[in-house]
């Protein structure tokens, strides 16, 4: 498979496909030790704010792949591309951070797989259309 055939649309709905994905990471274990486990809706300050931001992304995309009419002030390319590099640069930080003697879970790799995914597909469509 060769990744430059990719049309925008693709693009697109891979980038909305990896921000829902992030959304169900943040209710995975993220971190645990002795049979107890954090996930990223508990450990994660203000967590609500990354759920809004890959979902507003998310649906932007989706919607621009789609042909689903919108305000002509979004730019949802644009705009997405701001939204996920928010989520991905927080879930970094979380990552390299450690979490103090607990060890890392599998939510929160797929967290940080996720959310490179969404920035990757959105700066790829963001630097095409500029």
């Amino acid at each position: 498979m060769n990744l430059r055939e990719l049309t925008r649309e693709q693009k697109m709905l891979g980038a909305a496909a990896a921000c829902g994905l992030f959304v169900i990471s943040l209710f995975l274990p993220w971190y645990g030790a002795g049979g107890f486990d954090v996930s990223g809706d508990e450990g994660v300050p203000s967590f609500w704010i990354f759920l809004v931001m890959a979902l507003a992304a998310g649906g932007m995309l989706a919607a621009e792949a789609f042909d689903i009419e919108i305000h002509e002030a979004v730019k949802p390319v644009k705009q997405a591309a701001l939204l996920v590099l928010f989520p991905f640069v927080i879930t970094l930080a979380i990552f390299l951070e450690g979490s103090g003697g607990a060890d890392r879970k599998f939510g929160l790799f797929l967290a940080l797989i996720f959310s490179l995914a969404a920035a990757i597909l959105t700066l790829w469509l963001y630097r095409d259309e500029s």
